[in-house]
């Protein structure tokens, strides 16, 4: 379909896609080889490339288990961790979970336009909010997660703790959920005495969560192992 638009250079391209790609393994692949052969066939190397997250859609958790959303966003961040030109508007707060096309155009528009000023225009500013920027082992067999691209300081909103989280063993049923302290740009997740070789967090179609940082922007779904 862009085709017929040969070399027309472009500075950036906005992506909300993925719904219908739930449950097809290899979505950062494909996403991956699409931003490619699009720079290529526009003639723009360099490229911006936004990608506006899945957001909350459909009936809430109350246990912890796989979801095709929260696997596609996830496959969403990694491809724009791995390319310096992309970035992604992580719209879980803005959701609706009654409708597959959520009103709040408004604020997607904000964020996607966030992810071009640091991708396109070189400002210096975080592309899409608090990042997971590392998961390592903490005293207790808890975990220690530390976000990048924090404006101010993370907050758990409404609470005393951070929701949202999940503590894994290899097992794919193992997952049962945690509650993150926040201090600063860190959340550390206690132990409970069972094994823990990887943290997702926010992995529902629909997830309730509610860690933001001072400019309201939310933590997006990840899974990670722990180093």
């Amino acid at each position: 379909m862009i085709a017929p638009l040969g070399r027309t250079r472009v500075a950036g391209i906005a992506w909300y896609q993925g719904e219908s790609d739930t449950g097809i393994p290899g979505y950062d692949q494909r996403l991956t080889a699409l931003i490619a052969d699009w720079r290529t066939r526009l003639g723009s190397p360099q490229a911006g490339f936004a990608i506006a997250q899945l957001a909350g859609y459909g009936a809430p958790s109350f246990a912890p288990g796989e979801s095709g959303w929260a696997t596609v966003r996830d496959a969403q961040r990694r491809v724009a961790a791995a390319d310096r030109h992309a970035g992604v508007a992580v719209t879980l707060d803005i959701g609706d979970a009654l409708d597959i096309h959520p009103g709040e155009k408004h604020a997607v528009g904000q964020r996607l336009a966030q992810v071009m000023r640091a991708a396109v225009y070189g400002e210096r500013i975080a592309p899409s909010g608090p990042a997971l920027a590392r998961a390592q082992r903490a005293a207790g067999g808890g975990v220690a997660l530390d976000f990048s691209g924090v404006t101010g300081a993370l907050h758990a909103k409404s609470a005393r703790e951070a929701i949202g989280f999940e503590l894994c063993g290899a097992a794919a049923a193992s997952c049962r959920y945690a509650s993150g302290t926040v201090v600063g740009s860190q959340v550390t997740l206690p132990g409970d005495g069972q094994p823990v070789t990887r943290v997702r967090y926010a992995w529902s179609d629909a997830p309730a969560i509610n860690l933001v940082d001072d400019a309201g922007l939310p933590v997006g779904p990840f899974e990670t192992p722990i180093s």
